[in-house]
């Protein structure tokens, strides 16, 4: 007998906005998709990666021009939003425009190019059928969302709207439904348990005024407080695979010179292990961080389930390029995920992002299984700084890690944070010193310290010389004022030390340019690989040390010093380096510690040692 299909008794139309990076499908939007059709069959679930559409028209480099910062994105759909004041929207956008910049100045021609192909969406969908339709809005979709919502209720003023999203997970998250009537519902936190209820609800025959709302959905008349009621899975161990069909019928639908080959994400996790409930007064997590906000905890999938889905997708769309979107990477679970992972036996490229204490053997699991390009939690260069921002680890230990990623060819597309408030001279001076020993590693980008809603430094404003915190000066531009002061946007403006901090950090500025030069010259000098490495000749060890504008240094250590070396690959103190090698006094060790250092091979920290030189046996 044939097998029964469910009769659809609703249709649900789920929308990613632009502007996101348009190479990969929304995770958002395909883990929800996945959920709702596990859960109510019933349903109709549909997901329109929008972004990806315009994408298109527009061209895909002049599409990543302009999704690149945040208030150049925003900035295109508010003139749409809000045409009265649509020579505000253009004076932020140019106003993030410098010289040689790739992206368009003749801003008027791109808000109609994109006015177009949102306007010819608009035309195909027949929104009557529709029982809801839902945004999940972050960085860079808010006025593009709320542009498109406002087109939608004007086409179909009876049709239900909900959003939800990292942009509005805050405490002030319901505001938005009093200055953006146009919005029916609100999703503060988790979305597949809110959403699948309010599906239930509106599709119920019963009238809605019985019914009260699901918790974690809010509307306009909820009572204030109510903000905090999450509701999310206790665990994700049941959680299909995210559902990206929708995605790749769209890119199918190209001609054959538009299509590419995605990347697809992945997660293997839920919130942070590091961000954990704040005591009185305190606080856990890094500093600046607001990535959490619409979590409650940690939790984590089972490895076999985070394999499975690897393969599932890799399978599903023959795509071997993957990012895993934790903003956490599971530790505990990492070793037994890449083991799985490598065991598909898949030619996998990976990119996810961890902590700087990741162990050096775990690291090394990963590239086997095809982890190639990392982002590390790394920000500062200076201990005296990673204290204030609450990272929990040494410059040693970040210095340890970008050498094990040099030495295992894993491109670590970190940052260095620059003009964090507070930051004093100690911070500068160190984060100096510090690069005149990473300047072997792929450098960092430098990126400059902006104030994220609900942080800890956003909470916690004074003891991090910040006087006062409100909304960014270029929300104004974005919204008329009235809106603007009726939400918080995720960036937030500040008064503190911020002309200070601008100086302060110019030497660091300066020497970080240098970097990046001269690691680019040593790397054409070493044909792409590390130009600080040592090979192990058994009873001793031959260290050959690049230099940008020199002849290469090349240094041989025998006996005893090759031994010692060899063991401080990963941080070792000077007791443990005492202890291993009890035949040598202190002071026979110091003096070979002391001249590793001025010869740059060796790094010291608080009485610990690093062996700077990358193994170059990793590479085979």
């Amino acid at each position: 007998m044939p097998a029964e299909t469910t009769a659809i008794q609703g249709r649900m139309l789920l929308v990613s906005a632009p502007w996101p990076l348009f190479n990969r499908p929304s995770l958002p939007l395909g883990a929800l998709t996945a959920y709702l059709k596990a859960t109510l069959p019933q349903i109709q679930t549909d997901a329109c990666h929008l972004f990806l559409r315009v994408a298109q028209a527009l061209g895909y480099d002049r599409y990543q021009d302009v999704s690149r910062r945040v208030w150049r994105a925003e900035a295109v759909f508010s003139a749409l939003l809000y045409p009265e004041q649509a020579h505000l929207a253009e004076s932020l956008y140019t106003q993030t425009l410098k010289r040689g910049d790739a992206a368009t100045g003749d801003f008027p021609k791109l808000v109609e190019a994109v006015k177009a192909v949102v306007g010819d969406w608009l035309e195909e969908i027949h929104w009557p059928a529709l029982d809801l339709v839902g945004f999940s809005i972050s960085f860079c979709q808010v006025t593009a969302s709320l542009y498109l919502i406002s087109q939608i209720k004007a086409i179909c003023p009876s049709l239900p709207v909900v959003v939800g999203g990292s942009s509005f997970s805050g405490q002030r998250s319901a505001d938005l439904l009093t200055v953006f009537p146009h919005i029916d519902y609100l999703v503060v936190g988790e979305g597949e348990r809110p959403l699948a209820g309010l599906l239930r609800q509106l599709t119920d025959p019963r009238p809605r005024s019985m019914q009260a709302l699901p918790d974690g959905v809010f509307s306009a008349d909820c009572k204030p407080g109510q903000i905090g009621r999450f509701s999310q899975l206790s665990q994700l161990d049941r959680l299909p695979a995210p559902d990206y069909d929708d995605y790749f019928n769209m890119l199918a639908g190209f001609s054959p010179h538009h299509r590419f080959f995605p990347v697809l994400p992945v997660e293997a996790s839920r919130g942070c292990w590091w961000h954990r409930q704040d005591a009185a007064g305190q606080f856990s997590g890094c500093a600046f961080c607001n990535l959490n906000l619409q979590w409650q905890g940690y939790r984590t999938k089972r490895p076999q389930q985070v394999v499975r889905e690897v393969d599932h997708l890799v399978q599903r769309h023959q795509i071997v390029s993957l990012t895993f979107a934790d903003n956490a990477f599971p530790m505990k679970q990492a070793a037994a995920i890449f083991d799985g992972v490598r065991g598909m036996g898949r030619d996998l490229s990976i990119f996810t992002e961890l902590r700087a204490n990741t162990p050096p053997r775990l690291l090394r699991k990963m590239k086997l299984a095809g982890v190639d390009t990392v982002q590390v939690g790394i920000e500062a260069l200076s201990s005296h700084l990673l204290v204030k921002m609450n990272k929990g680890l040494r410059v040693i230990d970040n210095l340890s890690l970008m050498k094990h990623c040099e030495a295992l060819g894993i491109v670590n597309a970190s940052n260095l944070m620059l003009h964090f408030p507070g930051s004093d001279n100690q911070d500068v001076e160190e984060t100096l010193h510090s690069l005149a020993f990473a300047r072997w590693y792929r450098p960092l980008k430098t990126v400059s310290f902006w104030l994220g809603l609900e942080s800890p430094i956003y909470r916690l404003a004074r003891r991090f010389d910040i006087r006062s915190v409100f909304n960014h000066p270029n929300l104004k531009k974005l919204l008329p004022e009235p809106v603007a002061a009726g939400i918080r946007f995720m960036i937030q403006g500040y008064r503190g030390d911020r002309t200070r901090q601008l100086k302060l950090w110019k030497k660091v500025e300066k020497e970080a340019r240098r970097w990046q030069s001269d690691y680019e010259a040593m790397q054409r000098q070493t044909g792409g690989k590390p130009a600080l490495a040592f090979r192990d000749g058994g009873s001793f060890i031959i260290i050959d040390q690049h230099w940008p504008s020199q002849a290469t240094v090349r240094h041989r250590l025998t006996g005893i010093s090759a031994e010692i070396y060899r063991y401080c690959q990963t941080p070792r103190t000077r007791n443990q380096v005492a202890a291993m090698f009890a035949s040598h006094s202190q002071e026979q060790i110091h003096v070979f510690f002391k001249s590793m250092v001025e010869k740059r091979l060796v790094f010291e920290e608080g009485g610990c040692y690093l062996s700077l030189a990358a193994p170059a046996s990793w590479l085979k």
